[in-house]
């Protein structure tokens, strides 16, 4: 079974989300709105502490819990299912703390949270894709289907990117930005369906 195959990566977002329930208890047990208001209560030295310790394990928040986590059983799963979980049970914490303690080294308090996790899974997921494309260009297999593979990760990356301007709006920029996303959201799924010869309304009888 696929789940077989990816437990590493549900173990350790399992493992996240237990990590931030506990935030949470500790926030409300001492009377903390949340859990980012009890991080930025302690002081400097406790900061750096945190970071250095468990830095890459807690979060700020659910948003910045829900950001990681997409990233993990996106590129986790997939890099989990191609190598093995004992790569992965050995990158994130090689990379999470080296990530957490190059700002300790620089004279910041650090940095907590899976993100630079994350974002090393991101580039890891790059090397190997463009790997993947060597090979299949070198055996004489590269087709179509690789192309649509990119293109959708591409697109759920700026897709990403429009959604996050929904929390800013700042400027002109982000709202032609966003409308822009916005419209070409609409009239995709248009030219979609016509592309499949349906009308909206097929579409939506075959939903029902």
């Amino acid at each position: 079974m696929l789940r077989n195959e990816v437990v590493g990566t549900i173990t350790l977002i399992a493992f996240l989300v237990a990590i931030f329930q506990a935030e949470i208890l500790t926030a409300t047990a001492f009377e903390y709105t949340s859990s980012r208001a009890l991080l930025n209560s302690v002081p400097r030295d406790a900061k750096i502490i945190i970071a250095a310790t468990i830095g890459p394990f807690i979060h700020q928040g659910p948003r910045h819990l829900t950001d990681n986590l997409g990233v993990l059983l996106v590129a986790g799963a997939y890099l989990e299912y191609q190598y093995n979980r004992r790569f992965l049970y050995l990158f994130y914490p090689l990379v999470g703390y080296l990530a957490a303690w190059v700002p300790l080294l620089m004279g910041s308090v650090g940095s907590v949270g899976a993100s630079g996790v994350t974002f090393g899974l991101t580039s890891w997921l790059l090397i190997h894709s463009i790997s993947r494309l060597l090979e299949m260009g070198y055996e004489g297999t590269l087709d179509l289907r690789i192309l649509h593979l990119t293109a959708v990760f591409f697109g759920l990356v700026k897709a990403r990117e429009a959604v996050a301007l929904l929390g800013m709006m700042d400027g002109a920029d982000d709202v032609t930005h966003f409308f822009g996303a916005f419209l070409g959201l609409f009239l995709g799924l248009r030219f979609v369906l016509d592309y499949y010869g349906l009308s909206i309304g097929d579409w939506i009888q075959r939903l029902e």
